[in-house]
């Protein structure tokens, strides 16, 4: 599932050597996958090296030396890891990084790579997050704040995430997620022949294309599939829900389409195909503070959105749908069906034509710039 940090870390690779590090594993699922005989013991022979293309590498870290806080145990495990991203450092000869952090977790990281700068970039609002017991939400808050004010630079990719965390740091910026424009437009300015899991199914197809997760109120696709039981409801991405008893209500409608997670590429030919494509988000405070990409995606496809009501959607809510309850998002996806036309689908696309992922990067690497003269000056 591509991220803001791919698009992000893909371009800047264009002129930068860039290491990609994979997530570090956690103690308690890694051993979970050992006891049910799931952990892939060949990845103890993996090299942790590994080019994905010009100046772009990924890191592999050792998913045999967990993350935990049991000690002597994390002391060991935290140390083979730290080395084994040193050695890669110096093995493509990154000799001042720039240490760029995504999650609140990672500011055990700061000050072992000799990095020119810290930057944490917040997609999420991770106290949010509906697998965080509560016991643990004020620990994982005061860890982000610490890494706030630690880091150099800091970027929010929501303008509520910006307005919360702010305050911890004054070289916080707000840079929205944004769309490969032109992939998608080459899809959308042509005809095409719809992906073959989706040819043939009947219309109007109704569609969500990203993550299957926990932020989605299944209960209301129920809904959407029930209203439009002439028509088809198909759900593009990998399922990580833990609604157990959504799922299955979910999956008992003959008309829902689980299709799987499909290549990114492939992401524009099936937004294309769908009729009306669906912000289906549960009201908390996750969904709250993102800034949903496939928002934009939908748009650059010239598709007619229709979403519940979020702080992600103000900023285009004369171009998208926005429900406030069950009966008034049904009511929504009627008039999103009946009212299309291919002049509200040109001004979708004309909104986000300049919203693009090499705008983003060009602004990050503004503030990147600055900050280093900053750094540098301070240092000489």
């Amino acid at each position: 599932m591509w991220r803001n940090r791919h698009q992000i870390l893909s371009r800047l690779a264009r002129q930068n050597r860039v290491l990609y590090v994979e997530p570090r594993s956690y103690l308690r699922p890694t051993w979970q996958q050992v006891r049910n005989g799931q952990f892939d013991w060949n990845a103890i022979r993996q090299p942790w090296l590994e080019s994905v293309g010009a100046n772009l590498w990924v890191h592999h870290t050792p998913t045999w030396a967990p993350r935990t806080d049991r000690q002597p145990l994390g002391f060991l495990t935290r140390l083979i890891r730290t080395t084994a991203l040193q050695r890669t450092i110096h093995k493509i000869q990154l000799r001042r990084p720039l240490l760029w952090l995504f999650l609140p977790d990672q500011g055990d990281l700061i000050g072992h790579f000799r990095e020119r700068l810290v930057i944490y970039h917040m997609v999420d609002e991770y106290t949010g997050y509906s697998g965080v017991r509560e016991s643990l939400k004020p620990i994982l808050k005061q860890m982000e704040i610490e890494i706030i004010r630690r880091a150099d630079l800091v970027f929010a990719s929501s303008r509520a995430l910006y307005e919360a965390k702010r305050k911890y740091n004054p070289q916080t910026f707000h840079i929205p997620n944004a769309v490969d424009y032109d992939s998608f437009a080459q899809v959308a300015d042509y005809e095409t022949i719809p992906p073959d899991d989706l040819a043939g199914l009947p219309r109007p197809i109704i569609g969500y294309v990203g993550s299957i997760n926990d932020k989605l109120d299944l209960d209301l696709i129920r809904s959407v599939a029930e209203r439009w039981a002439n028509g088809s409801v198909v759900l593009v991405g990998t399922v990580q829900s833990h609604d157990s008893a959504g799922l299955a209500a979910l999956q008992s409608q003959t008309n829902v389409y689980f299709l799987g997670r499909k290549p990114v590429e492939q992401v524009p030919h099936y937004m294309k195909a769908c009729d009306i494509c669906l912000l289906p988000y549960r009201t908390n405070e996750w969904t709250k503070h993102i800034d949903a990409l496939k928002l934009y995606e939908y748009l650059a496809c010239g598709k007619p959105v229709v979403s519940v009501d979020l702080p992600t959607v103000q900023p285009f809510a004369d171009l998208v749908y926005v429900a406030t309850g069950r009966q008034s998002f049904l009511q929504a996806t009627e008039e999103a069906w009946e009212t299309d036309t291919p002049a509200l689908a040109g001004r979708r696309r004309e909104r986000v034509k300049t919203e693009t992922w090499d705008r983003r990067v060009s602004l990050l690497s503004e503030h990147i710039t600055a900050a280093l003269a900053r750094r540098e000056g301070v240092s000489s």
